[in-house]
């Protein structure tokens, strides 16, 4: 009898599940997949004739080019509107109105109707609101790089926006950097698993015995600057809470709920894939305009010639800042989160309890244990760039 053989890809500890083996199979021998913790794994089928380009083209099987260091700013957007309903200062909608401006289409992650988080194609201003706030879930990516390809054939500009793993899984399967594809990677802290999230929806709608109308995960109130886990229900009942004391929130800030490549995260570093790199500011000085921190501040990472020319049209307040002060108060530019000594006996429950139980056991509030890992990393890195 003769051995299956498969493809080298990623294996499961580093893997990111950014899709790029899966789009760029010509024989559409590769499916996403979940795992027993929800997240979508790469699964090679019979229809696999062991070409290589999937192993070609993986991003955690190649390396990146190393890049200058970014030039670092402190921004929001001049409309008020923008800057009230996104998670920082805006720049996000600004940057995606340009690009809708120039004829282009924007791809991000959305909230569906079950609220699954998947990556959508907007191009209409109309939609824009579907792709605004934050929203730590991984999201489906699908066959997205390939719908870009097909507009950047067309000539149609195009902003990309997601992880950085995504973005660097958009570069590979491409297999170039197109002259009309903009691309921004958001400062990410990991990415919690779809299917907790989605037995999370349920639980909700279970203890409210009411359906979900909308999710925030980080809705920003303009008084104190505090972000907060909103859900709005049918006939009017909702949640609110601070994000870290939501339920969700603790799961996610204890490491409980993040895909395991992302505690090992190779772009958890100043050297991003994107063209642009998008945050909140964290670690401003509290004398740096007190006001309008309270009301959000993006931090802004300009990687590279594309990027700074089409920052340099953006309607937006800036203030150049130093990169010093951003890795030090931002830990996705320095450090994976922390692995958790509680994640493998979480999805161990999850896997084989309800929900319910697992929820009470795991997300339940308790002191917090401050960790010295995440400072000792900062002075490292300064240490290191002297």
């Amino acid at each position: 009898m003769l051995e299956t053989v498969h493809p080298q890809l990623a294996d499961k500890t580093h893997c990111t599940g950014c899709g790029a083996c899966a789009n760029g199979c010509g024989k559409g021998a590769i499916h996403m997949l979940p795992d027993r913790e929800g997240f979508l794994y790469p699964t090679v089928t019979d229809a696999c004739i062991v070409c290589g380009h999937c192993t070609h083209i993986c991003p955690v099987l190649k390396q990146r080019e190393p890049r200058p260091e970014p030039a670092v700013f402190a921004a929001w957007s001049t409309e008020e509107t923008a800057r009230a309903d996104a998670t920082a200062g805006g720049v996000f909608t600004v940057l995606a109105e340009y690009m809708l401006e120039q004829g282009g289409v924007v791809f991000g992650a959305a909230l569906d109707d079950d609220f699954h988080v998947r990556h959508i194609a907007v191009k209409e201003r109309s939609e824009l609101a579907r792709l605004q706030g934050a929203k730590p879930v991984q999201s489906e990516i699908g066959r997205t790089y390939q719908q870009v390809r097909y507009y950047l054939d067309q000539r149609r500009p195009v902003l990309f926006t997601g992880t950085p793993c995504q973005v660097d899984g958009l570069y590979r399967y491409l297999g170039e950097h197109p002259e009309k594809l903009l691309t921004a990677d958001v400062l990410c802290h990991g990415v919690s698993s779809p299917g907790v999230w989605d037995h999370m929806v349920r639980s909700m709608a279970y203890i409210k015995q009411k359906q979900p109308l909308s999710v925030q995960f980080v809705h920003k109130s303009i008084d104190s600057g505090e972000r907060r886990f909103r859900v709005k229900f049918e006939g009017g009942a909702s949640y609110d809470a601070p994000f870290a004391k939501s339920e969700f929130g603790r799961g996610f800030h204890r490491g409980l709920t993040l895909r395991p490549a992302c505690h090992t995260c190779p772009y958890a570093s100043t050297d991003r894939p994107g063209d642009l790199s998008l945050g909140m500011y964290k670690g401003l000085p509290r004398d740096f305009c007190p006001d309008e921190q309270k009301r959000g501040i993006s931090l802004l990472l300009i990687n590279t010639a594309k990027g700074a020319h089409v920052f340099d049209t953006l309607p937006l307040t800036r203030y150049r800042r130093s990169l010093s002060e951003a890795v030090a108060g931002n830990e996705a530019l320095h450090t994976p989160s922390a692995y958790s000594a509680e994640r493998a006996a979480f999805f161990d429950a999850f896997a084989h309890q309800p929900f319910q139980q697992v929820r009470t056991r795991f997300f339940a509030a308790r002191p917090f244990r401050f960790m010295k890992k995440g400072s000792e990393n900062i002075k490292k890195f300064l240490k290191n760039r002297r």
